[in-house]
């Protein structure tokens, strides 16, 4: 069987391959400091899903098939006639959109994942004006038999700093008694 190259097109354009005998439909990106990279292709939306679930703050995109077509795809036939598929006003010039456009306008394929208790941490994480005894309290109070403390909250923190995400940070309190 012959390697079928993929592409997985980024918001800011930038293009991630993978050659491979393996069958792509979905790849998982995630911005960092140097542009977008990306964290794996799937064969299936759901592995796509998961795959994001794994890593905070990436998107789920299509794959296609770099060139025209795949080497064991019939080419299309031309139509007669054909509608234009975006249509023009006014005979306007097309704009490109921009990366923030494309973001907003990314569909996410697949089931909804499923709320963990690490995705709650993460997502409170973002908010600096909960300190991490607040959050440990909303996570037990979502999941009473949640084991949570303060120490595992500041746990996750550091893991995401160190993944490149920006968390605020949070200060301590120097109480004496």
């Amino acid at each position: 069987m012959s390697k079928t190259t993929y592409v997985a097109i980024a918001p800011d354009g930038s293009q991630h391959t993978r050659k491979t005998d393996r069958t792509y439909t979905h790849a998982v990106l995630l911005e960092g400091k140097e542009g977008w990279g990306a964290v794996g292709f799937c064969g299936r939306p759901d592995l796509a899903e998961k795959k994001r679930g794994e890593h905070p703050g990436s998107i789920v995109v299509e794959c296609d098939v770099l060139g025209d077509r795949a080497a064991d795809m019939p080419a299309p036939e031309a139509a007669e006639n054909a509608e234009p598929t975006v249509p023009v006003a006014n005979d306007a010039p097309e704009c490109e959109q921009t990366v923030d456009e494309k973001i907003a306008a990314a569909t996410v394929h697949g089931p909804k994942p499923k709320r963990t208790i690490g995705s709650l941490v993460q997502e409170l994480l973002m908010d600096p004006d909960l300190r991490y005894l607040a959050i440990v309290d909303r996570v037990v109070a979502e999941f009473p038999d949640a084991k949570t403390s303060v120490r595992s909250v500041a746990s996750i923190a550091a893991v995401l700093r160190k993944n490149g995400i920006d968390v605020p940070m949070r200060r301590r309190n120097n109480v004496q008694r």
